[in-house]
């Protein structure tokens, strides 16, 4: 069986300012890229699901990224 696409995900995250208060300052918030790299399993027109863990018949560890998020998709190969 040919292995999924192998990908690296080019995304922002959301995130949560830190708690307390701010004294009237801009809270510090960073909207740095994240990368996340693993199996594409499916391409949806919400995002892109991926697995960590693959082997023939079965996967692990997915997680779901909406496409809003996504910067840039670089597919990297297969395994198999």
């Amino acid at each position: 069986m040919k292995s999924p696409k192998l990908v690296l995900i080019e995304w922002i995250d959301a995130c949560h300012a830190p708690s307390g208060w701010l004294f009237g300052q801009d809270p510090p918030i960073d909207f740095k890229p994240v990368y996340t790299a693993g199996f594409l399993l499916e391409k949806r027109k919400q995002g892109y699901v991926i697995a960590q863990t693959w082997f023939d018949g079965d996967c692990a560890n997915i997680i779901a990224i909406p496409k809003g998020m996504v910067k840039k998709l670089t597919v990297l190969g297969r395994v198999k």
